[in-house]
């Protein structure tokens, strides 16, 4: 398994951590372009639009992976996605629009009020539930692999001309928005010609059996939307938050902390979208104890290279921050060391989350949620306030600890008893 899950991991690896460099020499080029003040007020206005785009994007296409693992009819899971997403993607846009005013008026940036309601477009495009679910399903990992790369080769060449040209920063938000959404349109268009035929390949007696569990694939859908929904803040919201309670040259300045995290991100991301797919299929089959090892070996071959690699970026810190970034980050020079050390633990444990869900408790995945992304809401309020950004930094390490210790003995349990029953079974 673990083989397999390298060589699949190692296709998404190779388009996602070429496309994460990119993207962090982006964040640098257009920092440099603008300033850690102007940055952080793109950073603002960027936070708007993907925040309301996670907000109604359902991730559907876990349940579509689930269910067609299951053998439920595959064209009848495709069109109750498809509607779902329309559904979310017409609302998300219109609530975008309507509280656009409203946002920008908040942290003094009216001038950008038509930029954020043009660039509500994003939101629409943004429904990936059924192409992500069918080229996950059918391991077309290149095309997936792809949508990163387009977008983050795109962004770069944009941001070079934004600051070869000194251009504004509603250049460098819509050109970002816009290259996003021509990856979407890139895997959109990779899973049409499969999804068609499923459609067209449906039969009647497939039919009756997706009517039979339709409530069970809503309800799984509709828990692990809000489960999204909960983890929000830590995905974009924190960057609102910061600027609203820290200040706006300091939300840019997150961004770009957590633009050097989304590197060891972007390493362990691959592996996780291949290792959701593989783990429902062995529950399937019954394999827990391969579950067990295979999750328990991954957590610490990522545990040991993150470690190091947050040694001796921290060691040289205040030569590539200048070299890369600006002068005026290495005030944030502690805050860049901390974060970078919870956030190296942290994407380590990463595998537990999609054995998880594939474990089926979508109603505590979205308890557990929710109540550790209140403690970091509470916690970048409280502490942001006091301690400023290193406040913040303590507020996420307490949200990733909430969510590795609430999980990972839940997990161990469930797997140890299921392992003894099987034993128990064949003897």
């Amino acid at each position: 398994m673990i083989t397999k899950l390298i060589r699949q991991a190692s296709i998404l690896l190779s388009g996602n951590l070429s496309a994460s460099i990119l993207n962090f020499l982006s964040v640098a080029i257009s920092l440099k372009a603008l300033g850690v003040e102007s940055f952080g007020q793109v950073t603002l206005l960027q936070a708007y639009i993907l925040v309301i785009s996670l907000a109604f994007n359902p991730q559907a296409w876990q349940g579509m992976i689930r269910y067609f693992n299951l053998g439920q009819d595959k064209a009848g899971l495709i069109v109750a996605t498809l509607k779902y997403d329309l559904f979310c993607a017409i609302l998300g846009t219109s609530v975008a629009i309507l509280f656009a005013q409203v946002y920008a008026d908040s942290f003094k940036l009216s001038e950008y009020t038509q930029l954020l309601q043009w660039c509500s477009a994003y939101i629409l495009l943004n429904q990936t539930s059924v192409a992500i679910g069918v080229l996950r399903y059918q391991e077309r990992y290149k095309a997936l692999a792809l949508q990163n790369i387009i977008s983050a080769v795109l962004f770069f060449g944009c941001t070079v001309i934004g600051y070869w040209k000194n251009l504004s920063i509603s250049f460098f938000v819509a050109t970002y928005l816009i290259t996003l959404g021509l990856g979407v349109v890139f895997i959109q268009l990779q899973c049409s010609r499969c999804a068609i035929s499923i459609l067209k390949s449906n039969d009647r007696a497939c039919e009756q059996l997706s009517k039979m569990q339709k409530n069970e694939f809503n309800h799984f859908n509709f828990t692990v939307h809000m489960t999204a929904l909960s983890d929000i803040p830590v995905k974009q919201l924190d960057n609102i938050l910061v600027g609203a309670v820290v200040s706006v040259g300091a939300a840019g300045a997150y961004r770009v902390i957590k633009q050097i995290a989304t590197i060891s991100t972007k390493v362990t991301g691959p592996l996780n979208q291949v290792l959701y797919p593989e783990v429902n299929l062995l529950l399937a089959e019954k394999a827990y104890e391969k579950v067990k090892n295979a999750m328990l070996k991954i957590i610490f071959l990522l545990l040991v290279p993150s470690l190091v690699v947050v040694v001796l970026a921290s060691v040289s810190i205040s030569y590539w921050v200048s070299a890369i970034f600006s002068d005026d980050l290495l005030v944030y020079k502690w805050d860049i060391v901390t974060f970078l050390l919870v956030h190296a633990i942290a994407t380590a444990f990463t595998p537990i989350h999609p054995v998880f869900l594939a474990l089926g408790y979508v109603k505590r995945l979205f308890i557990i949620t929710f109540f550790s992304n209140v403690i970091l809401c509470v916690g970048i309020l409280l502490l942001g306030q006091h301690l400023g950004l290193l406040g913040v930094v303590i507020a996420i390490s307490l949200q990733y600890l909430l969510t590795i210790v609430f999980k990972l003995p839940l997990i161990l349990r469930r797997l140890a008893k299921e392992i003894d029953e099987s034993i128990t079974l064949h003897t």
